[in-house]
């Protein structure tokens, strides 16, 4: 009597081509000077402490106009699509901040 004991496996390749995103950059802004700042805060250790930090540092050397601030409710979730449409049409420039 004969008993085959060898499994087969099957390999799977898990990799995938790039995802190449559909949208173009915003255009870089000619300079900082008084202009409107978006934040979005991450959620993470001393992000918000970094990013005061940073947009104190901008006022100082560049002046703002106005600071429109968000923090998402996890570092996993991406920021509310509404929310970045709204900073979109609102700030000149924002910065997304990352803690740890």
């Amino acid at each position: 009597m004969v008993v085959e004991t060898r499994q087969r496996y099957v390999l799977v390749d898990p990799t995938t081509l790039p995802m190449v995103p559909e949208f173009e950059g915003a255009p870089r802004l000619a300079d900082l000077n008084n202009k409107r700042v978006g934040v979005i805060d991450d959620s993470k250790v001393n992000a918000k402490e970094y990013l005061e930090q940073l947009t104190d540092l901008l006022d100082e050397r560049f002046g703002i106009t106005s600071i429109k601030y968000h923090a998402k409710p996890s570092a996993s979730k991406p920021a509310d699509p509404a929310v970045v449409a709204e900073m979109a049409k609102e700030c000149d420039y924002v910065i997304v901040g990352i803690g740890d």
